[in-house]
C-alpha cells in the first residue's frame, strides 16, 4: 500500500521519480540502484527509502507513474483528432523512454511473479482502455474486434520502441509512420485479416 504524504512530500516523491526516470531510461537498470538514485537526488539513501523502501518498489512506482502518462494520453482521445494526437503522443513516449520503462517490466516478468502480475495488469488495463477510445471512433466493431487492435496498436508501440532503441535509421519517419499506422489500426472500417485455417506462426 502506498503511503499517503503531504503536498511536499509528494512533490518530493514525484522528483525522485524523475530523477529515477532518467537515470533507468539514460543508464539501464544495471545502474539503476537505490544509493545511485539518492545521490542524483540529492537526499541520502534513508530519506529516499522512506518513500520507497526496495529498488522493486521504486521501480514498480515508476512504472505505474508512466502508465498513468500513457492512460492520460488515450482518455483525452475522444474524437479521430483526438486519436491522431493521443497517437503521436503515445509513439513519442514509447520513443523516447516509457518504451525502456516497460521493456524493462517486461524482462523482469520472465522470472519475477511481482512484475509478471504489474505487466499482466498494465497490460490489461491498457488493452481496456484503448478498447474504449477504438469503440469511440470506430462503433462498429466487435469486441473481439476491438481487443485485437488494442493489442496490435501496443505491438506497434513495443516493436518501434525497441526499433528505435536499437538504433534504426530515419528516427523521425518511423515515429511518424507508426503514429499514423496506430491510428489506422484504430480506425478501420473492415475486419483485421485473420491467417488461414492452420496457419499460426
Amino acid at each position: 500500500m502506498t503511503p499517503l504524504f503531504s503536498d511536499r512530500g509528494a512533490a518530493r516523491r514525484d522528483a525522485v521519480l524523475a530523477v529515477a526516470r532518467g537515470l533507468l531510461v539514460e543508464d539501464g537498470f544495471d545502474q539503476f540502484v537505490l544509493r545511485r538514485v539518492a545521490a542524483k537526488a540529492g537526499m541520502k539513501l534513508g530519506n529516499l527509502q522512506y518513500y520507497f523502501a526496495t529498488r522493486d518498489d521504486l521501480l514498480e512506482a515508476l512504472i505505474r507513474a508512466e502508465f498513468e502518462h500513457d492512460l492520460a494520453a488515450v482518455r483525452r482521445a475522444t474524437t479521430l483528432d483526438g486519436l491522431a494526437e493521443a497517437a503521436h503522443e503515445l509513439v513519442r513516449n514509447w520513443t523516447t523512454g516509457a518504451g525502456s520503462i516497460f521493456g524493462t517490466m517486461s524482462l523482469l516478468a520472465y522470472h519475477d511473479a511481482r512484475f509478471r502480475r504489474l505487466n499482466h495488469e498494465i497490460y490489461e488495463a491498457f488493452y481496456r482502455e484503448l478498447g474504449v477510445l477504438i469503440r469511440q471512433v470506430s462503433p462498429g466493431l466487435t469486441d473481439q474486434e476491438i481487443r485485437m487492435r488494442a493489442r496490435l496498436i501496443t505491438s506497434v508501440l513495443d516493436g518501434v520502441a525497441m526499433q528505435i532503441h536499437a538504433g534504426a535509421a530515419n528516427r523521425t519517419e518511423l515515429v511518424r509512420r507508426a503514429a499514423t499506422l496506430l491510428t489506422t489500426i484504430a480506425t478501420d472500417t473492415g475486419q483485421l485479416p485473420s491467417p488461414p485455417a492452420g496457419k499460426h506462426p
